[in-house]
């Protein structure tokens, strides 16, 4: 069960972050779009995917620009491993994923699904032949797009997107160490992700990652995976 971990800024948080337990971490480099203090500047993310390759932990650049040749160049620059399209305003296309593997032949591509009703069923299956992964997430906002809103949705749609698409599916949305090991038994998804749930956030926008939370959320969820056998 891959655990992913959104939205990290500090080196040292990221590290504290891989060590409780995290696969993938995300975070949004500088670009135009977003939240300005989630933005993490282009020298610390190098930082960050350097303690990712020590460790094996997958790195995610998560874009919130609808701009393709803004993600098409900061994919170029960065080589992550993971290339997660966030925003609301665009959503990739075969060729967006052919251009990606000429710039960054190792990095995977994520498209994140609104899963706001029974529709979403038929806009995964749409991304599903070029895409290596697909996000279920919940909630649409200008400054972070699809997902970050921390509620939860109809996680039967999650499931039934598992069952007819290739692509691996990690589920998002409001997951927490509350709810992690009840969304994996009824969703069955290749990885589980968090954000709100697993984050301390301060008045004047930024957050941190609240590392208890983190190991808990990543230990429930290899526990329950175990025991479904995924």
């Amino acid at each position: 069960m891959i655990k992913q971990l959104y939205s990290i800024i500090q080196l040292n948080e990221a590290i504290k972050t891989m060590e409780a337990g995290a696969d993938n971490i995300g975070l949004v480099p500088v670009q135009r779009g977003g939240v300005p203090a989630h933005r993490v500047p282009l020298y610390r993310v190098d930082q960050i995917h350097e303690e990712c390759r020590k460790r094996g932990v997958k790195m995610v650049l998560i874009m919130l620009t609808n701009d393709p040749e803004e993600m098409l160049d900061l994919a170029h620059r960065l080589q992550p491993e993971i290339l997660h399209i966030a925003g609301d305003g665009y959503t990739a296309d075969e060729e967006f994923a052919q251009r990606l593997k000429k710039l960054a032949p190792k990095t995977e591509l994520m498209q994140a699904v609104l899963v706001d009703n029974h529709s979403a069923v038929d806009r995964a299956k749409k991304v599903d032949p070029f895409v290596d992964y697909i996000l279920l997430d919940s909630g649409l906002a200008a400054d972070t797009g699809i997902g970050a809103s921390g509620q939860t949705h109809d996680w039967s749609i999650d499931a039934e997107i598992v069952r007819e698409v290739d692509a691996k599916v990690i589920a998002a949305g409001g997951l927490g160490p509350d709810n992690v090991a009840e969304a994996i038994r009824e969703i069955r998804p290749y990885g589980v992700d968090s954000l709100t749930k697993t984050s301390i956030k301060y008045d004047h926008g930024n957050m941190e990652k609240d590392i208890p939370k983190v190991k808990e959320f990543c230990e429930i969820a290899d526990r329950v995976a175990t025991e479904v056998g995924l």
